[in-house]
């Protein structure tokens, strides 16, 4: 199936008090290039998230957003500031030592001394963290790939029928060939007349003019090899998957040989149906560009 590179999509679950969404952007692009934001946190997951999108999409600029929304937090934890306590307890021991202070600091003491204790939120790991983030991220790129099919699809409709209509020009041409040719011969016929009366005129220089003007001017060769390349393109198209680079190929190719076409055929009639073919070409061509 044919597949654009525009596209959106977003996936988001929550579980275990964790929200995690991710929204996944694509945009036109010669090749596969990503850009990723998420929590700092996360970062060492970015390679595996760049891996899943890579084995789903080929060419394009995806932009990826990760959101991660820890709604009830991990289990909160007291510790003891140690740097605190070490300090407290010297002062304690000059304290009784410079004055000649009876006891000894206790517990009791201690816990009503401040900022001995802190509080904590335990945090994520980013192993554990990876679960959650990729079935999000399997979730968007479902929700991304689905819309690119559609509009793949209404992209393939419009370059169908544009490449039948380039066909029916081209049969149009093809129908001229033969009375072409008779037009030609009639005309070379008169000229050659015209030379015997006045008896300017050589056989064998005329026989190679004869026909080096008929190879100027046949485009036979021209009009196969682009029903050829149309016939490949249209296989291409039918088959699906990333196959624009392959379209892009056979276009320049076709218009190749449409040029030549109107570069041989000094005739009205050809000439006007090789502009039409070279119009839809270039619309074919516009939109192949948005194709993966």
């Amino acid at each position: 199936m044919i597949r654009s590179m525009t596209g959106y999509g977003r996936g988001e679950i929550e579980e275990k008090g964790v929200r995690v969404t991710v929204e996944l952007r694509s945009f036109n692009n010669r090749f596969l290039e990503m850009t990723m934001k998420l929590p700092k946190f996360l970062t060492p997951l970015e390679p595996e998230i760049k891996s899943m999108i890579q084995e789903k999409i080929s060419r394009g600029r995806i932009l990826a957003n990760v959101s991660w929304d820890d709604t009830e937090g991990l289990a909160e934890v007291i510790k003891l500031d140690e740097e605190v306590a070490d300090r407290y307890y010297a002062l304690f021991e000059n304290l009784r030592q410079r004055y000649n202070l009876p006891g000894k600091v206790d517990l009791q003491t201690f816990a009503l001394l401040p900022d001995l204790f802190k509080r904590e939120a335990e945090e994520w790991e980013p192993a554990r963290a990876l679960p959650f983030v990729k079935e999000a991220v399997s979730i968007a790129l479902d929700d991304l790939l689905e819309m690119k099919s559609r509009e793949g699809q209404a992209i393939a409709k419009d370059i169908e029928n544009r490449v039948d209509q380039t066909l029916s020009y081209l049969e149009k041409i093809e129908s001229r060939l033969p009375r072409r040719v008779e037009e030609l011969r009639q005309r070379l016929k008169a000229k050659i007349a015209e030379l015997t009366e006045k008896g300017e005129y050589d056989d064998a220089l005329l026989a190679q003019e004869v026909v080096l003007f008929a190879e100027r001017t046949d485009f036979t060769e021209e009009c196969v090899r682009y029903r050829v390349h149309l016939n490949n393109f249209k296989r291409y198209l039918s088959e699906g998957g990333a196959v624009g680079r392959k379209l892009n190929f056979l276009l320049q190719e076709m218009a190749r040989e449409v040029n030549t076409m109107g570069a041989k055929a000094s005739d009205a009639t050809v000439s006007t149906n090789v502009v039409l073919i070279k119009e839809e070409l270039e619309k074919i061509r516009e939109q192949v560009q948005n194709i993966e």
